[in-house]
């Protein structure tokens, strides 16, 4: 079982709950100098473990410090034949929840056509629903280019 604390709302430490998900996430590494994470999606696109794994992001304290920017390397994720959108959607309040200002890049193989129409839905979100900008790039240093803007 993976477990993690979810922020809830301005202030200090009193302020997170323990959350307990039996999703995984995806594997994080973060970059010293920048706090920026760096998150590899390989396999199924899982909604929940994107969740889990932007709750896990949101805590890390060299990621809050930082620049507080994401880039989701999707290049070799897959669309499971049972992808739901909905399953979006079912997260998108707690993800408002946790989320906090910065930039988050998607990239996606251009050949995955359904993986790059889910990255957008999720730019959608995020423009109206967070206060992130998200954008989706396939390539990989034009994303990193924007990210250091």
């Amino acid at each position: 079982m993976f477990s993690f604390l979810v922020y809830k709302g301005a202030g200090n430490k009193e302020n997170f709950r323990g959350v307990s998900m039996s999703d995984a996430r995806y594997a994080i590494r973060f970059d010293e100098a920048t706090g920026r994470a760096h998150v590899d999606i390989s396999g199924e696109i899982a909604p929940r473990k994107i969740l889990n794994t932007f709750a896990a992001i949101a805590l890390n304290n060299s990621w809050a410090a930082g620049d507080r920017s994401v880039l989701w390397q999707a290049q070799e994720a897959l669309l499971p034949d049972a992808f739901e959108f909905a399953d979006i959607f079912r997260a998108t309040p707690l993800s408002q929840t946790i989320t906090k200002p910065g930039k988050s890049a998607i990239v996606v193989n251009k050949s995955e056509e359904m993986v790059a129409k889910v990255a957008r839905f999720y730019q959608s979100i995020a423009v109206t629903s967070t206060n992130r900008n998200l954008e989706v790039f396939y390539d990989e240093e034009e994303a990193v280019a924007w990210l250091n803007q």
